[in-house]
């Protein structure tokens, strides 16, 4: 079978001969030819010209020959769709500018078209599409509401994100007003990506780990909870992601999601059995340092991984986090032919 007929599949937890492989962050600071690209172009320039987005995003797929494209983009161009200034200063993170901290400067917001602000986003998904061709899948993604609402309220990344953790009790209304106006602007934004061109979407909430799991459900997950069924009843594929998951997977699985994602922290064999019972596939879970051991223990690695699954469908192979910038090229080839080895004869 194809890539592309290879992951459809595995995302409807149907059979495969191989087990599905892409990495997180795939295209990206690892590449000698994506440092070679950068030192020419600004990341948001990259980002919102769909040639050079394009490139970027096919340049892992022509290397290592994994068998999904993920678009290079960022998830912070919601927030530009929505007036927000954003900007990367080297070695700082992301900056946001005005930050959202009340009922007034959320009422201040526009009400934001994503179609109109971040066309150049479809123009990149159609310019990959016409190059990548339809042998491999091509992945979309955003922020949940509540990774989004961080960086939106605290005006970058934070150790702590103390802002809006306090905010949960001081403002409630204003930041639920604030999850669910990001939970319809995803949608659209999602929605967009899917008429583009992509196949599958990988919603990334990835600061929801660092609430307990009842407050979680009682604050963010509503919001992604809405995006995941909204697009699953209009027959999406969708990954859901958390950093630092282990705590929430009932709730993801709860979602509804094609596949959960969960990290090298997560007990693979355990998780798959979980969503399998609900009909969900995993996505995982090899931890990123490993790409620096040898090519014999990244292959062992993954037959123990291959094998903590049990046969079960819908497993896609992937790191349980995106790949460290310093990562070796060797790791990855060994991880992707690893896999590959799998196929069943």
């Amino acid at each position: 079978m194809s890539s592309r007929e290879r992951m459809l599949a595995a995302l409807a937890s149907e059979p495969v001969d191989r087990p599905p492989v892409w990495i997180m962050r795939q295209a990206g600071r690892h590449l000698p030819e994506y440092r070679k690209l950068r030192a020419e172009h600004a990341f948001m320039d990259v980002v919102r010209t769909p040639t050079l987005a394009a490139e970027v995003t096919l340049q892992p797929v022509r290397r290592y020959g994994m068998d999904a494209a993920i678009l290079f983009s960022d998830i912070l161009t919601i927030p530009e769709a929505l007036g927000i200034d954003v900007w990367f200063p080297k070695g700082v993170g992301p900056q946001l500018k005005p930050t959202i901290r009340s009922a007034e400067e959320f009422a201040a917001l526009p009400a934001g078209n994503v179609r109109e602000s971040l066309d150049y986003v479809a123009g990149a998904i159609r310019e990959t599409r016409r190059q990548l061709g339809y042998d491999k899948a091509l992945l979309g993604f955003s922020g949940a509401p509540w990774t989004l609402a961080c960086y939106m309220v605290e005006g970058g990344g934070s150790k702590s994100f103390a802002t809006i953790r306090s905010m949960v009790y001081r403002d409630p209304e204003t930041l639920n007003a604030l999850l669910e106006k990001l939970a319809d602007l995803v949608i659209d934004y999602l929605r967009m990506q899917v008429e583009a061109g992509v196949d599958a979407v990988q919603l990334f909430d990835t600061w929801a780990g660092d609430f307990r799991r009842q407050d979680y459900e009682r604050v963010a997950a509503p919001s992604a909870r809405r995006i995941v069924q909204t697009l699953r009843a209009e027959g999406v594929p969708v990954v859901m992601f958390a950093k630092n998951p282990g705590h929430l997977l009932n709730t993801a699985i709860d979602m509804g999601p094609s596949v959960v994602a969960v990290d090298w922290r997560v007990d693979l064999a355990e998780a798959t059995t979980q969503a399998a019972a609900a009909g969900i596939g995993v996505q995982g879970n090899l931890d990123p340092a490993e790409l620096f051991a040898d090519p014999s223990w990244i292959q062992r690695r993954v037959r123990q991984l291959h094998e903590a699954v049990g046969g079960r469908t819908g497993h896609i192979f992937n790191l349980g986090h995106g790949i460290w910038p310093s990562a070796p090229i060797s790791g990855v080839h060994a991880f992707v032919k690893a896999i590959e080895e799998l196929a069943q004869p």
